[in-house]
């Protein structure tokens, strides 16, 4: 939950150990108002992955709404550490 209004301009995963096959993560705002891309989450240890898209429609969480990470596909997701950057917004 943020305490602020802030608009999502990046976002990025890195492995932390091997990916999973098909496996895809997806930043959101809420529980279905899709941020990014599904960005895969197949490569090996250490891979690096941007998300592609940042959908304008949803990239401004309002204060006290909820930014999420989700897995988009799969049945078994990777360890990761998703990185978010964003700034506060009048």
């Amino acid at each position: 939950v943020l305490t602020h209004k802030t608009r999502i301009i990046d976002a990025w995963l890195v492995l932390t150990g091997a990916g999973v096959e098909s496996a895809t993560l997806q930043l959101k705002n809420g529980t279905t108002n899709a941020i990014t891309d599904a960005m895969a989450a197949s490569g090996s240890d250490q891979a690096l992955v941007r998300a592609a898209t940042i959908n304008d429609a949803y990239h401004e969480i309002a204060a006290g709404g909820t930014l999420r990470v989700t897995g988009a596909s799969g049945a078994t997701m990777p360890a990761a550490v998703v990185y978010v950057l964003g700034y506060r917004v009048a």
